[in-house]
Order: C-alpha cells, then sequence, then structure tokens
C-alpha cells in the first residue's frame, strides 16, 4: 500500500481469527518492531494463540523466528485463503488500497483511520443506530 508520496510503500500486517471470521489486527511497518507489535497486541487480546498460519513469504518465517515465538507456524496456500479473502475485500471497498490507483494516503495516520473504520465499521453503524 502507498503511503506519503505513490513511490513509498506501506507494508500492513494483519491478524485474522478463524473463531471470529474476521481481522482482529492490524499494524503498519516493516521489519521485526511491527512484527512484534502484531504478535504481543493478539496475544494479549486473545490470552492463548494456537497455530499462526501465513503464505511462504519468508518475511514471516525469519521475523517469528527471530523473535522466539513459540506457537507452531505454518507456512501454506492452504490455510490463507480467509485472510486472502480479507485483503481482496480491503481492495475492493478502499480506492487508496487499490494495487493500480491514483488514490493513496498521504500520512500513514489516514492509512490507519480508513483501516480502522473499514475493520469496525459493522461496530460504527450499530452505534449510530442506538
Amino acid at each position: 500500500y502507498l503511503c506519503k508520496k505513490k513511490k513509498n510503500r506501506a507494508v500492513v500486517w494483519t491478524a485474522y481469527s478463524r473463531r471470529q471470521m474476521r481481522v482482529i489486527a492490524f499494524t503498519i511497518g516493516e521489519g521485526l518492531k511491527p512484527a512484534a507489535k502484531i504478535y504481543f497486541k493478539v496475544r494479549s487480546m486473545t490470552g492463548k494463540i494456537l497455530q499462526i498460519y501465513s503464505d511462504a513469504n519468508s518475511c514471516y518465517h525469519i521475523a517469528f523466528k527471530k523473535l522466539g515465538i513459540p506457537e507452531p507456524h505454518v507456512m501454506t496456500k492452504s490455510e490463507t485463503h480467509l485472510i486472502e479473502s480479507s485483503n481482496s475485500s480491503i481492495r475492493d471497498n478502499l480506492a487508496r488500497f487499490n494495487r493500480k490507483t491514483k488514490r493513496y494516503s498521504k500520512t500513514e495516520e489516514m492509512l490507519r483511520i480508513s483501516l480502522d473504520l473499514f475493520f469496525h465499521k459493522d461496530l460504527i453503524l450499530n452505534a449510530m443506530k442506538s
């Protein structure tokens, strides 16, 4: 995803809960810091992580190994279809996340706000109704 200038990329890490059938956490950034941030955020929310699934992108494996994360990490495409579906919904519904677009976020804060609104839209709509 693009941020600040169109040539700059912002990496968005998302954690998807199969039990809740939704993205439960996200963070923005590259490297070990955001990997640790999302891991500890999810762990504090859920109390326990049974297993971590990711695609075969080496950044996940390297980050989890360097951080000493004890949960089993399975790299497979067959177990990532739900998060890939979520990523597709983000691209379909938020123009700034399209792969080839003129729209982009000028600040990381706007990127974060857009994702917060998208992931929590049901809660926001229900609050507006009451």
